[in-house]
């Protein structure tokens, strides 16, 4: 069997730019949806920092998914909303199991899952293909 040679550097940059993109339609989504609004204290700028790194760090796991599974890329939209609800569950795993979030409504629990497919999931799908196909 043929050992996959794998091109770290174009996935890490891939993946960079779109979970940046997902992250900066996710952040507006949730910001007009009535998100945090106390833009000048030091605690806020914390928090945009930490939420540009995960959704990086989301985007660059899905690149490198996509670059190793091309069945992924075939199936974007699929893809992008399956990821989109894995990246819902897991992040409000990793939140209750830190103690940083409180449980919610199912009216919340169903937004927030359809945020993240929509607004996170499928368009870091799309520009991971999108990506894929320049050289």
């Amino acid at each position: 069997m043929a050992a996959l040679v794998l091109d770290w550097r174009r996935i890490a940059l891939r993946g960079a730019a779109a979970g940046s993109i997902g992250g900066v339609l996710l952040g507006s989504v949730l910001l007009a949806a009535g998100g945090r609004r106390s833009w000048a204290s030091p605690t806020y700028a914390e928090f945009l920092g930490l939420y540009a790194a995960v959704c990086i760090g989301w985007g660059i796991g899905y690149a490198y998914l996509a670059a190793t599974r091309p069945q992924i890329n075939r199936f974007p939209v699929l893809s992008g909303l399956t990821f989109g609800a894995v990246v819902y569950v897991v992040t409000q795993l990793a939140l209750y199991g830190a103690a940083a979030e409180l449980t919610h409504t199912a009216q919340q629990v169903a937004y927030g899952i359809t945020a993240a497919c929509l607004f996170f999931g499928l368009p870091v799908a799309l520009a991971a293909r999108m990506f894929e196909k320049t050289p």
